[in-house]
């Protein structure tokens, strides 16, 4: 996925959607948006750890 296309991204992302949203109400399609939310922010607080911690490992190996 590291090379894929943002416009592939897209597509492979709306058909997740639709897939998890399949045969589901107006509140379980609700609490996935919700839970997918929570996940969404969790990734980018590992994200930026990591962003932080290889910046702080850089840093230190220049001085």
């Amino acid at each position: 996925m590291k090379n894929c296309s943002p416009e592939k991204l897209a597509i492979l992302a709306t058909q997740i959607a639709i897939e998890m949203s399949r045969d589901k109400d107006i509140s379980e399609i609700n609490l996935l948006k919700t839970l997918t939310g929570q996940i969404c922010s969790v990734l980018q607080t590992i994200v930026l750890q990591k962003i932080n911690l290889k910046s702080d490992n850089f840093n230190k190996d220049k001085f």
